[in-house]
């Protein structure tokens, strides 16, 4: 019997060696795992925040687009034609979303709080067309509907997110 104790008191140690490795992993992935779901988190605020961001900038875009008076398609003020390739017109030449620093956005009239930058928009105005299924009546001007598109761009609470959106408007 005595022999069997001495060779036993060592495995107390090796054993409680072996549990504390197991809780130290168990514990360190648990750590991970938390500061992941934070991270995701805090980009899924971030992402939220720029896409009502850019969701603003675009009903603002509408509420424009809903006045009398819309003004000159000439590349000023967010206001621009979509034009062929060849167009070398400045009311042809909208700036690109995705380059931060372009010029020829229009900034939102409210400032929106917990964003990074305030969200911007441009129109684009197509070729207009006539009803296609208007009356032929004679003493009838033939309706004329005007198509835009709307593209804005919103910023989250990062300077690293960017949401962009876009709509098309019709105008009668």
């Amino acid at each position: 019997m005595r022999t069997s104790y001495h060779q036993q008191r060592g495995m107390v140690l090796v054993v409680t060696l072996v549990l504390m490795l197991i809780l130290t992993i168990v514990a360190s992935s648990a750590m991970q795992m938390s500061t992941l779901q934070e991270r995701i988190a805090g980009n899924t605020r971030d992402n939220v925040a720029a896409f009502q961001a850019a969701e603003a900038a675009a009903r603002q875009a509408e509420d424009f687009l809903e006045s009398a008076n819309l003004g000159v398609f000439d590349g000023n003020n967010g206001l621009y034609e979509i034009c062929e390739s060849s167009d070398t017109r400045t009311a042809c030449d909208a700036p690109d979303w995705n380059v931060r620093t372009s010029n020829g956005w229009v900034g939102v009239d409210n400032n929106l709080a917990h964003v990074n930058q305030q969200p911007e928009y441009i129109i684009e105005k197509y070729t207009s067309v006539e009803n296609p299924e208007a009356a032929l009546d004679a003493d009838t001007p033939l309706d004329t509907y005007e198509f835009y598109l709307i593209t804005a761009r919103g910023y989250g609470v990062s300077s690293n997110s960017l949401v962009v959106v876009q709509s098309s408007y019709r105008r009668n």
